[in-house]
């Protein structure tokens, strides 16, 4: 069996497994909704493995769904790499296409300004970047929906490579224009926890009783604390001293990682390598950008790493 790089089956399956939506894949194939439905039917048949689960909700890909649509992204990237050897012009600039998520609060002030070079540097080269809840951009990469991923916590998944992009400082900060709602606490969503981190991270303290309000937008966030809707833990790179907001005393910095991660692969194309040279170079001195004077000594690591020591301290043999 051989599928060529042109392959209408492989074709069909990789725009469906970006979209997971016979509809919309079938607009951009620019084909009817059965014909894709029939493409999709000939390379399960030919594979002998099913590609997609189909819920009430939407579409999932399988595992074997995920190895075709890691192996046909890659086969893109090198295929746009050899055409811009060949017959591309000879510049020794990039071209092509990559997709990269993140979190709301490393968007703009990190992954943005980073890739913002390479791409000045090679006009022909286009991207998408996007943010998304952090529970989930784990599973956004896991899915093949794009190529690179920056998130808070390390991928356990095999064949995902975690590379620490640096170190993400953040503190409680409150309106310095308005008092009297210092029990509330912002966060993004009733999911988001970063708060109850935050204070089991100071050293002997509690989560204290709090009232809640949630912005989704980080700026959103920084603007309802200076609005005096309540108190926030944010990054401090994303502060400036122009914002009517100001640290709560009392309170040591919270240091989380930051982490890119990628799929594993035998060969990385140059456009793959060089977004990733240019992420870890780049991205390092963003997070330490510190506008506000916070001292950066004596560090506060993440809970979670604290804990993962304690117990295997505890094992160690006496």
């Amino acid at each position: 069996m051989r599928l060529p790089l042109s392959s209408p089956l492989l074709e069909s399956f990789l725009v469906l497994a970006r979209e997971l939506n016979f509809s919309r894949a079938a607009d951009l194939l620019h084909i009817t909704q059965p014909a894709l439905t029939k493409r999709i039917q000939n390379l399960e048949s030919l594979l002998g493995h099913a590609l997609l689960i189909r819920h009430h909700n939407g579409l999932e890909l399988t595992e074997s769904g995920r190895i075709l649509q890691r192996y046909g992204s890659a086969l893109e990237h090198q295929e746009t790499e050899l055409l811009q050897s060949l017959v591309g012009e000879k510049t020794g600039q990039l071209g092509g296409f990559f997709r990269i998520v993140t979190y709301s609060s490393a968007l703009r002030s990190v992954v943005l300004p980073a890739i913002g070079h390479l791409l000045r540097a090679n006009p022909k080269l286009s991207c998408q970047a996007s943010k998304a809840e952090v529970e989930v951009l784990h599973d956004i990469l896991i899915d093949g929906q794009v190529d690179f991923c920056v998130s808070l916590s390390e991928c356990e998944r095999a064949g995902i490579e975690n590379v620490q992009l640096g170190v993400e400082r953040d503190v409680l900060i409150e309106s310095s224009r308005y008092t009297g709602r210092e029990h509330c606490y912002i966060d993004h969503d009733p999911r988001d926890n970063f708060t109850e981190k935050f204070f089991l991270s100071q050293t002997g303290s509690t989560v204290p009783r709090m009232g809640r309000a949630y912005f989704d937008d980080i700026y959103g966030l920084i603007d309802a604390v200076a609005e005096g809707v309540g108190r926030a833990v944010v990054p401090v790179h994303l502060l400036d001293p122009s914002m009517p907001v100001r640290l709560v005393e009392g309170f040591r910095c919270y240091d989380v990682p930051v982490f890119l991660h990628y799929h594993r692969q035998p060969y990385y194309t140059r456009l793959q390598q060089a977004v990733i040279d240019t992420l870890v170079q780049q991205c390092a001195p963003l997070l330490r950008t510190n506008r506000i004077g916070v001292s950066v000594e004596s560090p506060v690591e993440d809970d979670a790493l604290v804990a993962a020591r304690r117990r295997k301290r505890q094992q160690l043999p006496r």
